[in-house]
């Protein structure tokens, strides 16, 4: 009697303790939902690089390695161009650049100053076509993938 009322006792014991061991089912909608609350869309994890810039240690100085390059390359552009003034001009242009998740440098927008566009009102064909003799760019990287990032650049137009 007692080894039955023992077996019984220990029956309803496993059944019952297996119904508190299940498993709650959780959607991949809620999933995905918890995730992307998780990452900052604003930031990346690896900025848009170079050759020569991606072997660099930190992730700042990678950064600022791409933007230097990029910086050159304007600069570098424009001096192949020659323009005659008879004032020295000191003007910002400004640069909405993307980069896109296959590597692709695009010029979005120019801001340049309306004294410097009526003396030189090519520049922004000018700096559209040096964005050809650009080396290959890495694209920028979130989570392992590809993407695209947009940023603002100042372009510095000094002439004495």
């Amino acid at each position: 009697m007692k080894t039955r009322f023992f077996l019984l006792f220990l029956l309803f014991v496993s059944l019952s303790g297996c119904r508190d061991m299940e498993t709650k089912k959780v959607s991949s909608e809620s999933i995905l939902a918890e995730e992307l609350k998780e990452i900052d869309m604003k930031e990346v994890d690896e900025y848009p690089s170079m050759e020569g810039c991606d072997s660099l240690a930190t992730r700042t100085s990678r950064k600022r390695c791409f933007e230097r390059e990029l910086s050159t390359n304007f600069q570098k552009f424009l001096a192949t161009k020659i323009l005659v003034f008879s004032d020295p001009i000191r003007d910002t242009i400004w640069l909405d650049l993307s980069i896109t998740a296959t590597g692709e440098a695009e010029i979005n927008a120019i801001k340049i100053p309306d004294s410097l566009e009526r003396q030189i009102p090519q520049m922004q064909q000018w700096l559209r076509q040096s964005l050809d003799s650009l080396p290959e760019i890495y694209p920028a990287i979130k989570r392992g993938i590809p993407v695209r990032t947009a940023f603002k650049m100042p372009v510095v137009i000094r002439v004495e």
